[in-house]
């Protein structure tokens, strides 16, 4: 990554930037009903502006614009999110049906591909030298990918916050990644920039500027899971096998992936669609269990945080596959732990989590 003295004050003005820009738009975001109400499942209070995204997107924008910070494959990635973008937009004022939604997933998905030729292929780079790879598999598992992610983060919105701290902690794993395997990251600078659009956002999401709380919206929570997503999957398949292990890829979203996987599994299994709404999440459940907002945030964090670090720890000292294999062993036994949430909670009561 190269730096200058330009640069960095951009960097330092990309936070107040995105909180002026997002200030400016809410007046227009009330006028034209682009709020969340509260009500059903959600227990907010007030008329809550769905903009986060939305502001992210234009400072991103007028950044690449502005200068040539960004490579080619940021800027492909920041044009194709438009689409996520303006679905979301519609979603959040009118709420369309999931089936579209998912129809643009898998279009910005396609298209990135089609522009970049980057995909899925190399899924490990074993310590003898060789690569196991998905060869022309690796097209749909790419599709799966992004659309999972952007679910994932699409469903991690819902306390404040947390959607948004999840992708600022991919983004510092990345980094860390980056130097502990020694490998030469892509998409670097939109990483950094996009890191200072959240620091900025949050100030008024977590409610740190009184009267001007905004959410991120389906907009922004889908945008943030498109771009998450491409970024570790260019990382996981440059440079010849001196890249990001995938295995550490898996472990950089662990806490959104293993939800999904899970929640979606269930409704599946109840003859649901895996994107139909409930209060079956893992913020869901830390709040039935008696957390508040800002404890739950913390503890999803924390569980984020301690997961990538026995994914490393398993990498460096068992290698690739293991850390593969462990994951989805975590995500078989939180599987069955959802199951018995509630039997398991009452141990927790009366160990009292309530005052936590």
């Amino acid at each position: 990554m190269f730096i200058d003295n330009k640069f960095l004050l951009m960097v330092c003005l990309t936070s107040v930037i995105t909180l002026i820009t997002t200030l400016c738009i809410i007046p227009l975001a009330v006028k034209i009903g682009l709020v969340d109400k509260p009500g059903g499942r959600k227990k907010h209070h007030g008329n809550i502006p769905l903009i986060g995204g939305i502001s992210i997107y234009i400072v991103l924008c007028v950044i690449t614009i502005s200068s040539s910070y960004l490579n080619f494959f940021s800027q492909i990635v920041l044009v194709v999110s438009s689409i996520l973008i303006i679905v979301g937009l519609v979603d959040d004022l009118i709420d369309i049906r999931p089936i579209f939604k998912l129809y643009a997933q898998v279009l910005a998905a396609l298209l990135v591909m089609g522009l970049t030729g980057i995909h899925i292929e190399e899924i490990a780079y074993l310590q003898n030298g060789k690569v196991i790879s998905f060869f022309e598999f690796g097209y749909l598992i790419t599709i799966i990918a992004v659309v999972g992610l952007i679910n994932a983060f699409n469903m991690m919105d819902g306390i404040d916050g947390l959607a948004s701290i999840q992708a600022i902690i991919s983004i510092i794993f990345l980094f860390v990644s980056s130097f502990l395997l020694n490998f030469k990251m892509s998409n670097d600078v939109f990483l950094v920039l996009l890191f200072s659009c959240l620091v900025g956002f949050l100030f008024l999401n977590l409610n740190l500027i009184p009267k001007s709380k905004v959410f991120l919206g389906d907009a922004g929570s889908m945008f943030l899971g498109f771009c998450v997503a491409w970024t570790i999957i260019n990382n996981t398949q440059i440079n010849d096998g001196e890249a990001l292990p995938p295995s550490i890829a898996l472990w950089l979203v662990a806490v959104p992936i293993t939800d999904t996987i899970t929640i979606s599994l269930r409704r599946m299994l109840l003859n649901r669609s895996p994107f139909s709404p409930d209060r079956k999440h893992l913020h869901h459940i830390c709040i039935r269990l008696g957390l508040s907002s800002s404890k739950t945030l913390i503890l999803i964090s924390t569980i984020s945080v301690l997961s990538y670090i026995i994914g490393l720890s398993i990498y460096f000292l068992f290698g690739e596959i293991a850390s593969i294999f462990v994951f989805f062993v975590m995500v078989f036994f939180y599987y069955f732990a959802i199951k018995k949430i509630w039997r398991i909670s009452s141990k927790f009561r009366k160990i009292g989590i309530r005052h936590f």
